[in-house]
C-alpha cells in the first residue's frame, strides 16, 4: 500500500519528524531512521477513530478506501489510533467508550523509547504489545530475536502478529498475563512497559538484571500519568525518577 497521488512516504516521515522534534519529542536522529524503517500504516486499520489533543493535527475517522490523503495524513500525524473500546465490547470506529488498546501517538512513544535507550544485541521485555508497533520499533533497535512482548487480549494480539509480520519482524509474542512478565528467557536488559500502572510488579524488576533499565507510565491515580525510568539495582529493588507527563490506558490483567 502506498500514499495517494499528492503524498509520498518520505514527505509524510519528514512531516511527522520535525514535528516531534519541535515538540521535543525526538532528539535522538535514529529513531527518525526507525520511522521509516518500521512504517506506522502498516499497524493501523483501514478504517480507524484518530484521537489527538494537538491543535491542527487530525481527529475523528478516517478510512483509506473512503479518503486516503485524510488516513494517510491522520497515521503519520502525532495521534493515537484506536483499536479497542470497552475491552472490545464497544466499536472502536465511535470515539465513544473507554478506549483501551491503541497504536500509541508518536509523540508519546519515542520519549519512552529515548529513555529506554535499546543497543543492539538487547533482551528487551515489553508490556502491552496492542498494535504490534512498538515491539517492531524495539526489534529494529535491539536485532531480530531481542524482543519478547506480552498483550492479554488475544485478538489484540493475533492482529499484532499479522501485522510484525507484514513489516518483516518477528519478536516472540506472547498471549498472557503482563504483571508476571515472562522468567524465561530472563534475564533481560531493558522492560518496556506501554500501559499504566500505579503498582509495579515485583516480576518485573526480578526478570531484570542488576544494572538493567525499566521504563513505565506511572499512574498514581487520575489521568494523567508521569514517564517514569527505574534502574534495577538488585532482584528486588529499583530506583529512578521522572521525565514529564504521559498518560495511558491502564494495565489489565
Amino acid at each position: 500500500m502506498t500514499p495517494p497521488d499528492g503524498l509520498t512516504f518520505d514527505d509524510l516521515i519528514a512531516k511527522l519528524a520535525a514535528h516531534l522534534r519541535t515538540r521535543g519529542s525526538l532528539t535522538d536522529e535514529s529513531w527518525e531512521e526507525a520511522l521509516r524503517a518500521v512504517p506506522r500504516h502498516l499497524f493501523a486499520p483501514a478504517a480507524a477513530w484518530f484521537n489527538s489533543n494537538h491543535a491542527g493535527a487530525p481527529r475523528g475517522r478516517f478510512a483509506v478506501d473512503e479518503d486516503p490523503v485524510g488516513w494517510w495524513t491522520a497515521v503519520y500525524a502525532d495521534t493515537s489510533i484506536i483499536l479497542q473500546t470497552d475491552d472490545g465490547a464497544g466499536d472502536p470506529l465511535s470515539g465513544k467508550g473507554l478506549f483501551s488498546s491503541s497504536v500509541s501517538a508518536p509523540g508519546i512513544v519515542f520519549p519512552f523509547l529515548e529513555l529506554l535507550a535499546p543497543q543492539k544485541g538487547d533482551r528487551i521485555l515489553e508490556i502491552g504489545t496492542g498494535s504490534g508497533w512498538t515491539a517492531g520499533l524495539l526489534s529494529w533497535a535491539a536485532g531480530a530475536n531481542g524482543v519478547v512482548s506480552i498483550e492479554v487480549d488475544p485478538e489484540v494480539a493475533a492482529r499484532a502478529a499479522a501485522n510484525l509480520g507484514e513489516a518483516g519482524f518477528a519478536p516472540q509474542l506472547v498471549v498472557g498475563d503482563g504483571t508476571e512478565g515472562r522468567p524465561e528467557p530472563a534475564p533481560f536488559d531493558r522492560v518496556h512497559v506501554t500501559v499504566g500502572v500505579s503498582d509495579i510488579p515485583m516480576a518485573w524488576i526480578e526478570q531484570t538484571r542488576p544494572g538493567g533499565v525499566i521504563v513505565l507510565p506511572w499512574h498514581a491515580g487520575g489521568l494523567v500519568g508521569h514517564r517514569l525510568r527505574l534502574k534495577v539495582l538488585n532482584e528486588t529493588t529499583a530506583v529512578g525518577c521522572f521525565h514529564g507527563t504521559a498518560s495511558y490506558m491502564m494495565l489489565r490483567d
